[in-house]
């Protein structure tokens, strides 16, 4: 059974049953989900209370704010693998480095996980449709979990998201509609069609609170994971930033339950071309202002907070609070960050994921991570989605005659 007891405003902390709410109608501040006392299984090996009945981040189901278990909607997500690093960074090899790498959920990305608890509390509260707007990975997890749902969905993008994105949302069967403007348009669009239209809002901001639920998911199986060592530093790739919080969140009710002893520091990423919380904190600021031209590759964080920035100052307080830090890289980091993770790794990753590989060199660099610091990166969204930034990459694959000559002139190329 869930442990889940309502909805309680950040702000003003009113709180409001489980059902489809957005923003406090008391003062429009964010909504989280609060539980009762919660509850694990003590002695010699401490651990959260799982369903073996159920598979994925759905074991911690007594955790999640769906009362009813017939009502989950699953494509069993979560339990993603964590993958120690190899990287040579040429001035130092990353021993203590690890990849949680949520590019092996069902769609491709961390995105089931806040998709598959909202759209499940929707099913809950006898909602007939959905409704998100999207950069791409949360529409092409709203249409996935939509279908299996055999319910209407309905995605809106902006006018520049990668044709991979959409090829998913188009074969899952949404119905799919482009913005002129950024995601900002996006998603104050889905907000009034949702109202109007009566479907549940997905939008994986903080706008729908179960979203977080899903998120928080990830720090669950860290602790699994990790076998109850707290990395030092958990790095996030952010747009709005409830990836950094929900994990956050998750690591601060382990603590409830006396699991561990101490919290990560949490450590938002941004793309130059659109960094507001990183702007925010580098000027010592507590609230985040929209950004005004979005111009990045990282399309999964190109999110310029306009008409929601209290989204982005939620963020930023949960990275202070953390004692964590907030950095930006640029699209040419990116790049060849993404190089990097392929040739080094073996993981092929969309821009935005990489975005945190060049963060942690430069904090190494910087001396804020150090060598021993046990850091965990998420690796957001698989590279099948976004192919445009490389592709000019493949202009230079040879084509030769079927000869073993031609072969040799090649291999005498390469060096």
């Amino acid at each position: 059974m869930s442990l889940a007891l309502g909805l309680r405003c950040v702000n003003c902390e009113k709180e409001y049953p489980l059902k489809i709410l957005y923003n406090c109608p008391n003062c429009g501040g964010i909504l989280d989900v609060f539980y009762d006392k919660l509850r694990g299984k003590a002695g010699n090996e401490k651990r959260l209370i799982v369903d073996e009945s159920i598979q994925g981040l759905w074991t911690y189901r007594e955790y999640l704010p769906v009362l009813n278990k017939e009502n989950i909607c699953s494509l069993i997500e979560g339990k993603t693998p964590l993958i120690r690093s190899k990287i040579d960074f040429d001035s130092f090899i990353a021993e203590e480095l690890f990849f949680k790498d949520e590019t092996r959920n069902p769609s491709g990305s961390f995105k089931d996980r806040p998709t598959t608890v909202a759209i499940s509390k929707a099913i809950e509260n006898g909602i007939q449709g959905v409704i998100t707007a999207s950069s791409g990975n949360a529409g092409t997890a709203t249409a996935a979990y939509a279908a299996v749902a055999s319910l209407p969905s309905i995605i809106l993008v902006p006018e520049k998201v990668p044709k991979e994105k959409l090829m998913q949302m188009f074969v899952y069967g949404s119905k799919i509609i482009k913005v002129k403007g950024d995601y900002s348009n996006s998603f104050n669009l889905a907000k009034e069609i949702a109202v109007k239209c009566d479907y549940a809002n997905l939008t994986s901001t903080y706008y729908n609170p179960y979203g977080l639920e899903g998120d928080k998911t990830i720090a669950y199986e860290l602790f699994d994971q990790l076998k109850g060592l707290v990395p030092k530093y958990i790095l996030v790739p952010i747009g709005t930033g409830p990836l950094l919080t929900g994990i956050y969140k998750g690591y601060k009710e382990l603590k409830k339950l006396g699991f561990i002893n101490k919290l990560p520091r949490m450590i938002g990423v941004q793309a130059m071309g659109c960094a507001p919380i990183v702007k925010a904190y580098n000027e010592k600021r507590n609230k985040v202002e929209p950004w005004d031209l979005v111009d990045t590759i990282a399309s999964g964080i190109s999110d310029p907070l306009k008409g929601y920035s209290q989204d982005g100052t939620y963020t930023l307080k949960t990275i202070k609070n953390s004692n964590g830090c907030a950095i930006s890289v640029s699209d040419e980091e990116i790049l060849k960050s993404v190089l990097v993770l392929g040739k080094q790794q073996g993981l092929y990753v969309e821009p935005t994921s990489a975005s945190v590989i060049i963060a942690y060199e430069k904090l190494r660099k910087m001396n804020i991570i150090r060598e021993r610091d046990l850091t965990v990166s998420i690796i957001t969204g698989i590279g099948f989605k976004d192919t445009k930034p490389l592709m000019d990459s493949l202009n230079s694959i040879p084509l030769i005659e079927p000869t073993f000559d031609k072969f040799k002139e090649i291999e005498m190329l390469w060096g």
